[in-house]
């Protein structure tokens, strides 16, 4: 059941087996009601937090995906596509050296699951999801905290 509520995952990049996201109970539900007033400024926050992020994007070493146009989008996670993992790793280390927990995710890709037994390999999927990882961003996240986050990114990627 564990594992059933919680993405199947085995660990913070491993999956054991199936999962869904079954972790809301009634006060979860009802912390979802009380808050709901207040997602329109949630988001907007977030977006400005995003903004802040995008403004280091010229001197990082990688993409941000990009949003198709008509899509309204929430700003629930801040991804980025490193050039390559050994860089990604680097950066995901130093950051927990210092409290800062960015995630993988979409990692592993869904190929090298355990239970998924892909008919071709994705190479594509495999190269991307070795290279994602999303920053925190929350809506309680300080531009002085993104500022030191990449600070941190660009300290790693240049030396």
């Amino acid at each position: 059941m564990a594992y059933l509520r919680n993405f199947g995952h085995d660990g913070p990049e491993r999956f054991a087996e199936l999962g869904i996201n079954g972790k809301n109970s009634e006060l979860h539900a009802a912390m979802g009601l009380v808050n709901l007033k207040y997602v329109d400024q949630i988001i907007a926050t977030r977006k400005d937090l995003s903004d802040h992020y995008d403004r280091f994007l010229k001197t990082f070493q990688g993409v941000k995906p990009k949003i198709a146009d008509h899509i309204e989008y929430n700003y629930a996670y801040y991804p980025l596509i490193f050039n390559s993992e050994k860089l990604l790793l680097a950066v995901q280390e130093t950051l927990n050296q210092n409290w800062i927990h960015p995630r993988r995710y979409f990692f592993p890709s869904l190929e090298d699951l355990p239970y998924v037994h892909p008919r071709s390999r994705r190479k594509v999927s495999d190269d991307i999801s070795k290279r994602v990882l999303c920053l925190p961003l929350f809506d309680t996240l300080t531009v002085e905290e993104i500022d030191m986050i990449f600070r941190i990114i660009l300290r790693v990627q240049n030396n």
